[in-house]
């Protein structure tokens, strides 16, 4: 999760997603599920952007092979 690297199309993507929970949640008549939308409007006004954990498994493999290269250069 990082922080202010959303781009604008994502931005309005969830602007969109927030207006239809709160419109739904109306029509529905259940206004308590209208909260629901003030996480999505948070995410977008920080600017969260959500990330798959593969860098870090790519950070790990890149590390061990680098050890090992290591390893195989010192024999």
């Amino acid at each position: 999760m990082k922080f202010f690297q959303l781009d604008f199309t994502t931005f309005i993507l969830r602007f969109y997603l927030m207006m239809a929970v709160v419109i739904v949640a109306l029509f529905a008549g259940y206004p308590a599920l209208a909260s629901l939308a003030l996480p999505i409007f948070l995410s977008a006004m920080m600017g969260i952007q959500f990330t798959p954990r593969l860098s870090t498994k790519k950070q790990k493999v890149s590390k061990t092979s680098n050890a090992h290269a290591q390893h195989q250069a010192a024999h």
